[in-house]
């Protein structure tokens, strides 16, 4: 039997007008979806802007469709994970910036036409024939808890939601703890902020792996009140236990903290997306414009973030001309798999 990816549907939205991370390809041997990490997923310079999920996107590209080499298409995942840091690398030393190896970070999901498999690297999510696969960031949901806690303890001192909606505090408080006085004056609110910080830091260090000593002795949870902090200790890191989280990086991808999922023999229906999308936006037999407005109207409903829309931030107005808003980049596509029992290259 010869497989066939057959292209259905594919969108790649940012969280405002003129502003990606993400990327997406498909092709005749592979597609993916790309999910820069926010703050190191571009460099700017005289050329314009390097983004490192295009770059990604045109190594698989290299690698692909009928000009390539039978090899290529047949990369495994191991193999294919060390060609994308190494084409990253590449790309960076061309354009003179060696030094930015290693600074730049997606994550991504791959389909493997060739051993029907799909690759998690990082945060994404998939549905295949309607069951639903996952490879979740854990870390993330503990600074999402922790901003909740914030924005509630913001409300509570009189914010209003229209200010905290434009002026997102909760996030200036979370990377610079020692900024809450200035912008919380109850003690006890404080206090309670404070109190589920340490508890919810505390908790996620311990199913880390780290001892109770250590954490006491080295001053651990405080040290990692800013998210980046602990981000960095996590990534590509296989003793993190379930918070242990893969990147690509250009230099190198922990294949420990990634997921490969091999597929029925049988697999016709394939949707494939980055977080920005929530799981129930695309697990129907809807297109990918009912999932874009399903995430624009839990923007709509909840754009402080902290109920049915939680993230890490508020939802941003997608452009000035457009009350829509839109919580992150979000990037999907769905294709079909057809089977054959021949190539249809090779009928006469």
């Amino acid at each position: 039997m010869v497989r066939r990816i057959i292209h259905k549907e594919s969108i790649s939205t940012g969280k405002y007008q003129g502003k990606n991370d993400d990327d997406i390809y498909v092709g005749e041997d592979y597609v993916a979806v790309i999910d820069g990490v926010s703050h190191k997923s571009s460099l700017k310079t005289n050329k314009g802007e390097i983004k490192i999920a295009h770059i990604i996107t045109e190594a698989i590209d290299k690698i692909d469709g009928k000009k390539s080499p039978e090899y290529a298409k047949r990369l495994n995942f191991d193999e294919f994970v060390r060609y994308i840091n190494w084409y990253i690398q590449k790309y960076l030393e061309l354009e003179n910036m060696q030094d930015a190896i290693g600074q730049l970070e997606a994550t991504g999901i791959i389909y493997s036409k060739y051993y029907n498999q799909i690759w998690f690297v990082g945060d994404c999510r998939a549905i295949v024939d309607g069951k639903v696969y996952k490879n979740p960031l854990k870390i993330d949901d503990v600074y999402i808890d922790i901003r909740i806690q914030i924005v509630k303890a913001l409300l509570e001192e009189g914010y209003s939601k229209k200010l905290l909606e434009e002026n997102d505090i909760s996030r200036k408080i979370i990377h610079n703890p020692n900024t809450i006085n200035e912008y919380i004056s109850d003690s006890k609110l404080r206090e309670k902020i404070e109190g589920y910080r340490k508890e919810r830091i505390k908790k996620a260090l311990l199913e880390c792996g780290f001892s109770e000593n250590e954490i006491n002795e080295q001053g651990l949870v405080k040290r990692f009140y800013n998210p980046r902090d602990l981000q960095a200790v996590l990534k590509n890191n296989p003793n993190m236990g379930e918070y242990g989280y893969a990147i690509f990086n250009g230099r190198y991808t922990e294949q420990k903290n990634c997921k490969v999922v091999t597929l029925p023999s049988d697999v016709k229906s394939i949707r494939m997306f980055s977080d920005g999308f929530s799981t129930d936006a695309l697990n129907n037999d809807m297109d990918i414009g009912y999932a874009v407005e399903k995430i624009w109207g839990k923007a709509r409903e909840d754009p402080l973030s902290i109920n049915i829309n939680k993230a890490t931030h508020p939802a941003k107005q997608y452009s000035q001309k457009s009350t829509e808003k839109a919580i992150d980049d979000a990037s999907a596509v769905i294709i079909e798999i057809k089977q054959y029992e021949q190539d249809l290259d090779e009928r006469e």
